[in-house]
Parts: structure tokens; sequence; C-alpha cells
């Protein structure tokens, strides 16, 4: 198959560090292009990690709404002729006018967030809803509450494929005696990362406080915050707390590396689809305490793989902690060992292979 995957940057989020390991999977067997609408020079960061086979396309979207890259876009889908257009986040914008004038084209969007806020703003909700509505765009959602808030939000049903990443071999030397010394690992002390950047979405300054409140209470915790740091209401919000005992690290290369040597993987979370945090925290048998939303809940099993908080207040992820920090040494290790054991469930071959058969099934009906 000729297969064309369509996402806005390469810059740090889940939904690009899922693209880039999709087309280096699919490149196995297939001829797969990458096609990045803005300039990779300034958004580009995991473009270092796509497979030299996959053809790299960066279409330099203006800033803004930039309608005329609808045409580029249908321009270039029409010369190149792939069996496959597969788009992701608000790509699908722009991909929406080669889908309702290029019949021969199968059409496919993954669904990365909850299906209403993914939506967001008019014209954006409004390509969607055509483009799904006269089944014109093969919806696909991530988990069984993304298909459930994509069933709600459209009064449509969708595929459905859960995210994948491929297996990580932990380093051991050097490199693992520098991401100690960044952790300040010490007997004694509870060191927990949460892996995100700073948005509004991933609620960090309620983190913040928790953990702030709970070394207040008698415990001794250190949180590090590893993720891009530019959403600056979220930083300074973070940083009038004026905490002690939380780190911004910025973005890094090797997030597993830091989840293995903590003892515990935080997201507090307010929505989420399903999260490729969470993956590779499994992949590396780390320890998750998450916020009860969008894919989470279908991840964990609260107690066996991972603790779940009730809710997603400073109380509720307070609490969470205090449960895991309540563990016996035996009970974190037999947890740890169960986290690994749900890395299967989200292996990046397993996950290539069922969007191959999904994309098969709609070359058969041509």
């Amino acid at each position: 198959m000729k297969i064309f995957e369509i996402i806005p940057q390469l810059e740090q989020g889940g939904a690009e560090r899922f693209v880039v390991d999709l087309c280096n999977e699919l490149v196995k067997r297939h001829d797969v292009t990458l096609v990045v609408l803005h300039n990779l020079g300034k958004y580009g960061l995991f473009a270092r990690d796509v497979d030299k086979r996959v053809r790299i396309i960066c279409l330099d979207k203006r800033l803004g709404f930039d309608w005329r890259l609808m045409f580029k876009l249908r321009k270039l889908i029409k010369k190149e002729e792939p069996d496959i257009v597969h788009t992701h986040l608000r790509s699908i914008v722009y991909a929406s006018l080669s889908a309702l004038t290029l019949p021969k084209v199968k059409f496919f969007h993954t669904i990365h967030n909850d299906a209403q806020k993914e939506a967001a703003e008019f014209i954006s909700r409004w390509c969607r809803k055509i483009a799904f509505g006269l089944k014109k765009v093969v919806p696909i959602t991530i988990s069984e509450e993304s298909k459930r808030s994509f069933t709600e939000f459209y009064k449509l049903e969708s595929e459905l494929i859960v995210n994948g990443r491929p297996d990580y071999k932990i380093p051991r030397g050097e490199n693992l005696s520098k991401v100690r010394t960044e952790l300040q690992i010490k007997n004694g002390k509870t060191v927990i990362v949460n892996i995100a950047r700073l948005h509004l979405a991933k609620n960090q300054p309620t983190l913040v406080r928790a953990i702030d409140n709970l070394n207040n209470k008698g415990y001794d915790l250190k949180l590090f915050i590893i993720g891009d740091t530019h959403e600056k209401t979220i930083r300074e919000e973070i940083m009038s707390i004026g905490s002690r005992n939380m780190h911004l690290l910025g973005t890094k290369m090797n997030p597993r590396d830091y989840m293995a040597e903590a003892d515990a993987f935080c997201l507090s979370s307010i929505y989420e689809g399903m999260p490729i945090t969470l993956i590779e925290c499994f992949s590396v048998g780390a320890i998750p305490i998450c916020t009860p939303v969008g894919g989470i809940v279908n991840m964990i099993q609260d107690g066996k793989n991972g603790i779940l908080a009730s809710g997603t207040s400073q109380k509720d992820i307070e609490d969470a902690i205090i449960r895991f920090l309540q563990m016996s040494e035996t009970e974190k290790q037999e947890m740890k060992k169960r986290s690994r054991e749900s890395f299967k469930d989200y292996d990046m071959q397993t996950c290539g292979e069922r969007y191959e058969r999904l994309f098969y099934k709609s070359i058969e009906r041509k």
C-alpha cells in the first residue's frame, strides 16, 4: 500500500510520538510518506526519530488558518495517488477538501482525545462533522472512553484501535547514572515524575500543590516535571507556588529512563485520550498514579497495575499518592510486574497490524 500519514507538526506530544512510531512500523511493509503541515525547523523535534525509509514532505503552513493549504494538500494527494490518507489532530481540517473531492483515495482520521474537545472551534468542528457524516473519512478512536465520546458528540460509530509504542530496553552505565543524578535519587526520598508538556489539560499546578501539601504533612517527596515548558501561563502559575519540592526538567528524548528510575509516574490530567506516556510507563514496568479520565480508566486496573485517583482535585491526587506510599515493598514489586505485563496490549507491532487490516479492508471495498 501507498500510505500518507498527515500531522500538523512534530513537536513534543503524544499524538506526534505515535505518528512517528506508526510510520516506522508501517514502512517495514509499505510505501509511507509523512506529510507535516508546519515547518520542521520550528516544529520538528521528533523528525530525528523517523525511519530513513519514510519520505517526509513539509508544507510550511502559515500561522493561523491557512486556507490555501487545503488546495496545496489536495494537489499533492491527487498527484501522488496514495491508497490511504490517514490524518491526525487538526490536519483533518486541511484534508477535508481532498476527502470530499478525491473518491479514489480512502481517508481515515484518528481521534487522539475526547471527541468534543479535539473538535475545538467552529471551522474544525464543521469540517469533521461533514467529513464523518458524509462517510468520506473513517473515524478511528483509541479507547472505549474515546469511542463513547465520539458516539455522543457525532451520533456516529467509529473504528477502535488502541495506541501502541515500541518496546524499550533500559540502558545501563553512564546514561543511567546521569538520570539518577538529575532525579536526585537518595535513600528515603520518594521521587515522582510527571511526563507531559505544560498544559491546562495536564493539571500540573494542582499536582505541585498536592506534593507540597504532602511534604507539609511529613512525607518526603520530590516531583520532577519533564516536558515542554513554553506554556507561559501554566509555567508562571507553577513558579508562583514557590515549591522547593518540584523541578522543571524540560524536554527529554529519553523519558522512559526517568520513569524507570523514579518511584512512580504521576499523570494528573483533567482530560486525556489514551496517553502515550502511560504506555511508556507500562513498557518499563513503572508504577502509574493517574486521574480517572479518558482512556486511562480502560488501561489501569486500580490496585493491580497502577493506582487510579477518585477524581482530579488536589485531595484526590494526594489520596492516590498516599495509597502508593502506604504500599509495602512486596506490593510495589508486584504492581511493577503487572504494569510491565500490561504493555503487551499496547505494543506498536500489534497496533500497526490493526491499522493495516483496516486499511486493506477499505481498499478491498473499492
